[in-house]
């Protein structure tokens, strides 16, 4: 085990902002004003990105989970995600910066909610709207999808996690309402891992892992599953037993220099995450369906 390795399995994360918690509490005190949840999970990491305390908040209340930024991750691998979550509950996948996911997303709705809605219509009960409650990590893409179903910018939009910080109702049409919330962690994360995958692709600020132990991580996780990933934006092959020297390569591609010819290291860094946030190095899934990276 090299002195990289030894760092990242030193990474020990407690996160519980106080605005977070009380995100948690008006979550379970909204609960009954909503007759379904809609989870927005990232597709690049379908594991890493899911809240395990889901289940414990909503309890029984309906559920329908969107694997989002689909057009930014593997397709082969959303489909295997896809499969597997739907073994379980109704899950779909989606590129919610498209304008056209109205009528996706109501169908998809009223398909979670199938049997409740007849049963109301047997009874006479004509439902004129249904209330959809919306929950999500950190920047995960909620403001972006709610702001594309309904039609208008009505939120503040940002690529950074932890803009939405207060609850609202949007009505989407005559059919559906959705009640927005503020992106909640958990406690701990008690997978270095997750805690890793999050930061590669900034759910959780960057202030609050080193840049450089980020960016090796997303180097080595590159190198197993998409080795030509880097050769592709930077004509840089990765050197996994020596990963500052293919940093040091991406560096003088990419011009990241201080005076002097010295790397510019924390420049490397943002340009780096920014390419792979934004798909620069190709459609990419850091987890693959096993059976530890599968919460249902």
């Amino acid at each position: 085990m090299n002195n990289e390795e030894k760092n990242l399995q030193k990474t020990s994360i407690n996160w519980f902002p106080g605005h977070m918690a009380k995100a948690r509490r008006e979550i379970e005190e909204k609960l009954n004003l909503v007759d379904i949840v809609i989870e927005l999970v990232d597709a690049r990491i379908p594991y890493s990105s899911r809240n395990p305390m889901l289940n414990e908040i909503i309890k029984n209340k309906p559920l329908l989970t969107i694997l989002n930024k689909s057009d930014l991750a593997d397709p082969f691998e959303t489909e295997k995600w896809l499969k597997e979550y739907n073994k379980n509950h109704y899950t779909i996948k989606l590129d919610s910066t498209k304008s056209n996911i109205k009528d996706y997303i109501i169908k998809s709705i009223k398909d979670v909610l199938k049997e409740q809605l007849e049963k109301k219509s047997s009874k006479g009960i004509i439902k004129t709207s249904i209330r959809a409650m919306i929950i999500g990590i950190p920047n995960v893409g909620k403001s972006t999808f709610i702001n594309n179903l309904a039609g208008r910018g009505s939120l503040k939009v940002g690529n950074m996690p932890g803009v939405t910080k207060s609850q609202s109702f949007i009505k989407v049409g005559n059919e559906l309402e959705l009640l927005d919330n503020p992106g909640i962690l958990w406690p701990k994360f008690e997978d270095e891992n997750v805690a890793y995958n999050l930061a590669i692709i900034g759910s959780i600020k960057d202030t609050i892992l080193n840049l450089d132990d980020v960016m090796i991580k997303a180097l080595k996780l590159l190198a197993k599953r998409y080795p030509s990933s880097t050769f592709n934006r930077y004509g840089v092959n990765i050197i996994l037993d020596n990963i500052v020297e293919t940093i040091d390569q991406i560096g003088k591609k990419r011009g990241a220099l201080l005076k002097g010819g010295e790397i510019n290291y924390d420049k490397v860094y943002d340009l780096f995450l920014y390419d792979l946030r934004n798909g620069r190095l190709g459609n990419i899934t850091l987890e693959e369906v096993t059976d530890e990276h599968v919460r249902l």
